[in-house]
Formats: structure tokens, C-alpha cells, sequence
């Protein structure tokens, strides 16, 4: 006999209202928690228990996607009931001063049919487009705070600058000696030891991720519900990746920005200088509270495995006298997909400087911190494609005729028949969205041919016609730093310190169906300072210690990695001249 709730279990979840779900959803879960503090709980106790509260956060997730999808319905519907925009007055005899134009408040819609789309292109100057305004329907998924010991005034703060003025409170506290110190004396729990030193870590800035709690992965019983909701296309704006990025993309997003995904990371710093933490891989991403979970191996199953298994080794046809004869039908066992534990690495920096430094040019100090705060995203990115190109496979070689056609031609061909085949090898649905991987550089050259093949200047191909190109094939293309560039290892590609004088002539690129890879991160990102007696003595400190968690994983069974030769010098013919 099977375990008994003490309480009545509905035989439908979705056919209860809100109310009764939120209260029966509120019942199990302090049921549940009965039942892990008990120690003498029997194990079908422990497993009815947990197989009722996965099936109630499955449902509240469920909820929350139909929820949204309603929403974005009625938003799109509500648009097009909207009254057209009332004519402009007639001018008058003194021309009125212009007026700012307002913060729009509502989510960006696509030009009307036959419009020309304005071209599109990144920040100029050393202003991040992290000082931009986010478009309004995006939401807002970190902040950072000070630690709960740092010094000075706590809460939320406002900028990276208000971050290193708490920091250079901290720093202020340390003396360059331990005599007369309070904390070289008292160092508390937080005390460790490096090489046979005694040291002392404290908080001081917190980037703490706020995601919404569809997107949260709480414990090993929500881990998958999460994460098929995180690469679901339909909870975006428009309910597709295509549009999402679309919309993006024409409300004035870089094509290197994190567009189609609304990816979060880019919200959690606020920098002003030259690098960016542009060109980072767009992935739906997981607030993960735990260190690990457990998903299928490989995305589990592909449906080729299933199409060949079937039946009497794929052939499930009888004949009349097959039947007629007591022909054998065999049934095939469903497979129990293998798990794999997936946990978050750790990624860090540490940088120590000079106290005679901190007090003459402080400016110098919090540059290099913030700089190091965006090389760390970078590393991290390139950590998380390496990771990704590893699992799909060596390159598949796509061979082009040399003199024969363009880059835009050239790469577009290749795209479009990676993505027919991956379709064809699952059964895909004509209109399924896949996701395209190159090297940012690779715009360059894409919009270049496009310029010789019309005749215009290169400056007049936007970023959202280069989109609509991938889209027409029903992808959405992922332009990104740190892969086939010079600090990813490609000896004399951009970004080395001689200038090159031309792009790569071979590119490879990563094709797999939206949502494949999912990156789950960890909930807060710490900024800390060390006090280490022995710097000290010498007039030396540890001005930065940051620690982030991540990982990435594959939720489909189809990733695979493509190159082709591509020639930025080719032209293409826009005519016939009938000789």
C-alpha cells in the first residue's frame, strides 16, 4: 500500500483555481518540510513527498509561462487596437523649441509594412552601452549592495564608483603595520590561510542576480522544470527568439549586444570605459541557489536513435502473409536516459596594488578594478563557447568555390545548410528557430558584401537588415567576442596587438536548435578585500577579491560545429547581362 498524505491530493492540478492551487501548493510545501525534518521518515514517505512537490512546482511553472504568454498576447493585441498617432500641428511663425522626446513605456514594435529600418549601430565614443537605457519590457535581474559588514552605509548602490569609494573605506581601515591594529588581532570567522600566512577576508560589495522565480533553480526537484522554461522561446517578447531579437535589435540594440534571450548579465555592471561586457554569449540563463543538480546526458535521446530503434531494428512494416504467418512484432523498451551532475565552477580574480598607490592616484586603482570586473565576464564567456564548441563535435568541413561568390553568400549557404539538416535529422518543424554562433568580426564582412552587391556605401547596410537575413532562414545569429579572436588563440586574428590588414579567409560557427544551452550562474557575485599582515609590512594589499559561479548545459541532443572558407574580397554579380 502506497503512502498516505494527510491531507486530500487533487487528481488534477490544473483543473484547480488559483486560490485553491496557491493553497494546496502552500500545504505541500510545509508538508514537505515536515517530512525532511523528520528523521524517522520512511522512504515512501521521502518519495511520495517529493514526487507531489515536484508535480506542484511543475504546475506553478506552468502557470507562470501561461500567464506570460496571455500577457504578451494582449499586449500585441492591445497594439493593434492602438489609435494612429494624431498629425503633427502646422508650424508656426517662431518655430517652437524641440522638446526631449519621452522614455517610451511601451515594449518596441515592429515598423510599418514597407518602411525603410533605420541602420542600427553600438555606442560610439568610450560611452558603454550599459549606461543606455534598457528597453521598458526588459527586466531588471541583479543590483549590487554592500556586504552586511562593509563600512560606511549599507543598501543598494547606485554605481561601480559608489562601490570602490565602500571599498576605499575598507581599505583605509588596514595599516601598513599589525601593531596597534584591532584586526590584525581580530580576524573572526572569515580568517584562512595562503602559504602559511594568516589572512583575513571581508565583504564589501555584493552583485546579488534577482531573477524572477520561474527562473530560479531552488533545489534537484524544480532543476528541469526550470530549465525547459528558460529555453522556452515562448515566454519572450512576441513569443519567439526571432522576434524577441528583432524587436531588439530595431529599438536600437548592437547585433553584439545580448538580444533574443534578454540575458541578464549585462545588468549587473555599470562601467564607463573602452571595453564592454558586449559580444558575451546570449544563453537563457538559471539563478542556481545550489551548487549542482542532475539533467540527461547529451540532452537525452535524439529522435534519429528513436527512428532507427523501433520495431525490428527500424522496420516496423508487415505484410498481409506476414501477418497471416504469426509474424513477430517487437516492442521496444524505452530507454532510461543517463544522468550526468553538473556543478558551478568558480571563477576568480585577485589583484593586490600599493597603498603609496591608493592614496597618490586612486583614479588608476578603481579604472583597473572595473576594467578587471569586465575581463572577468570575457573569460568567463570564453570558458562557456569553449565549452560548447567541445561538446558539439570536431568541425564539419562545408567546401566553397574559390572566386565564385561573396562572404555574405558564402557563410548564409553554409548557415542555412547546416540548419536544413539538423532539421531533417530530428524531424524539425519548417518554422523552428536555431541558434547560429560566429566571431563578432564576422559582421564586417557580411555587410561589406552585401554594400558591393548593391552598390551603396557600407554605412547604409544596418544591423537590422544583417538580422533579417539570418531570420529569413529562421535563425538568430550570435555575434560574439572571445572565440576565433586574437585573446582567444587565433595567431593574427583581430584584436592582436598588430593591427591586421584583412579578416580571416575560414570561419567556424556553432548551429543548434533555440534553447540547446542553457547557463546557470550563481545567485550573488562578491567583491571582497583581504588583510594580509605580511603585504601590509611591505606597503602592499589586496585591493580586489571576486568570486562567480557558472556552467553550462545541454538540454537537446543536437549542437554541431561548422566551418567554411569565406573570402571578404568577393563580389557577386547583381545582374544578368543576357551575353
Amino acid at each position: 500500500m502506497g503512502y498516505e498524505f494527510p491531507f486530500e491530493v487533487p487528481a488534477d492540478l490544473q483543473a484547480l483555481g488559483a486560490d485553491e492551487f496557491a493553497a494546496f501548493a502552500t500545504q505541500v510545501r510545509a508538508h514537505a518540510a515536515e517530512v525532511v525534518a523528520d528523521e524517522t521518515a520512511s522512504p515512501e514517505a521521502l518519495t511520495a513527498t517529493r514526487d507531489l512537490f515536484s508535480s506542484v512546482t511543475a504546475e506553478e511553472t506552468r502557470r507562470a509561462d501561461a500567464a506570460r504568454q496571455a500577457a504578451a498576447a494582449r499586449e500585441e493585441l492591445a497594439a493593434g487596437l492602438a489609435p494612429a498617432t494624431p498629425p503633427a500641428a502646422p508650424a508656426t511663425t517662431t518655430p517652437p523649441a524641440t522638446p526631449a522626446a519621452p522614455a517610451s513605456t511601451e515594449p518596441a514594435t515592429a515598423p510599418p509594412a514597407g518602411t525603410d529600418p533605420a541602420a542600427v549601430t553600438a555606442s560610439a565614443g568610450t560611452r558603454s552601452t550599459l549606461d543606455d537605457p534598457p528597453p521598458a519590457a526588459q527586466e531588471r535581474y541583479a543590483v549590487m549592495t554592500a556586504a552586511s559588514d562593509a563600512p560606511g552605509p549599507g543598501g543598494e548602490l547606485a554605481n561601480f564608483g559608489a562601490a570602490a569609494a565602500l571599498i576605499e573605506n575598507r581599505l583605509s581601515t588596514y595599516s601598513s603595520s599589525a601593531k596597534g591594529n584591532p584586526r590584525a588581532r581580530r580576524l573572526g570567522r572569515n580568517t584562512f590561510v595562503l602559504d602559511g600566512r594568516r589572512l583575513a577576508r571581508h565583504g564589501n560589495v555584493a552583485f546579488r542576480r534577482e531573477f524572477p522565480e520561474d527562473l530560479r533553480i531552488t533545489d534537484t526537484s524544480n532543476a528541469l522544470a526550470v530549465l525547459d522554461h528558460a529555453a522556452s522561446e515562448k515566454r519572450l517578447p512576441g513569443g519567439s527568439l526571432r522576434e524577441s531579437a528583432r524587436r531588439l535589435v530595431e529599438a536600437g540594440r548592437s547585433l553584439t549586444a545580448a538580444v533574443g534571450w534578454c540575458a541578464p548579465s549585462e545588468t549587473i555592471y555599470d562601467l564607463c570605459a573602452l571595453e564592454t561586457v558586449e559580444g558575451i554569449l546570449d544563453l537563457p540563463e538559471v539563478q542556481a541557489t545550489r551548487g549542482g543538480f542532475f539533467v540527461p546526458e547529451n540532452g537525452g535521446p535524439d529522435f534519429a536513435s528513436i527512428y532507427e530503434g523501433i520495431g525490428d531494428e527500424g522496420d516496423v512494416i508487415l505484410t498481409e502473409y506476414d501477418v497471416e504467418n504469426g509474424a513477430t512484432k517487437v516492442c521496444t523498451e524505452i530507454p532510461c536516459p543517463d544522468f550526468t551532475e553538473v556543478r558551478l565552477d568558480v571563477a576568480y580574480v585577485c589583484l593586490t596594488g600599493s597603498l603609496l598607490q591608493r592614496r597618490g592616484y586612486p583614479e588608476a586603482v578603481q579604472r583597473f578594478s572595473q576594467g578587471t570586473m569586465v575581463a572577468l565576464a570575457h573569460k568567463i564567456n570564453e570558458s562557456v563557447i569553449a565549452r560548447m564548441v567541445a561538446a558539439s563535435g570536431g568541425p564539419t568541413t562545408i567546401p566553397t568555390v574559390p572566386g565564385s561568390d561573396d562572404a555574405a553568400s558564402q557563410l548564409l549557404s553554409a548557415v542555412e545548410l547546416a540548419i536544413e539538416d539538423i532539421k531533417y535529422r530530428n524531424r524539425m518543424g519548417r518554422g523552428a528557430t536555431m541558434e547560429v554562433v560566429l566571431p563578432a568580426w564576422t559582421i564586417a564582412p557580411i555587410r561589406a558584401a552585401l554594400a558591393r552587391r548593391r552598390g551603396v556605401l557600407a554605412i547604409n547596410v544596418s544591423d537590422a537588415e544583417i538580422l533579417a537575413a539570418f531570420t529569413t532562414r529562421h535563425a538568430v545569429p550570435r555575434f560574439v567576442y572571445d572565440w576565433q579572436d586574437a585573446f582567444s588563440g587565433l595567431v593574427g586574428g583581430p584584436g592582436a596587438a598588430s593591427p591586421i590588414t584583412t579578416f580571416p579567409d575560414e570561419v567556424q560557427f556553432l548551429v543548434y536548435p533555440a534553447g540547446t544551452w542553457v547557463k546557470p550562474v550563481r545567485d550573488v557575485v562578491n567583491l571582497d578585500t583581504v588583510y594580509d599582515n605580511a603585504l601590509l609590512t611591505q606597503n602592499q594589499y589586496t585591493a580586489l577579491f571576486a568570486e562567480d559561479g557558472f556552467n553550462v548545459l545541454q538540454l537537446c541532443p543536437e549542437s554541431r560545429l561548422y566551418q567554411v572558407g569565406i573570402d571578404p574580397a568577393g563580389i557577386v554579380g547583381c545582374c544578368d547581362s543576357g551575353s
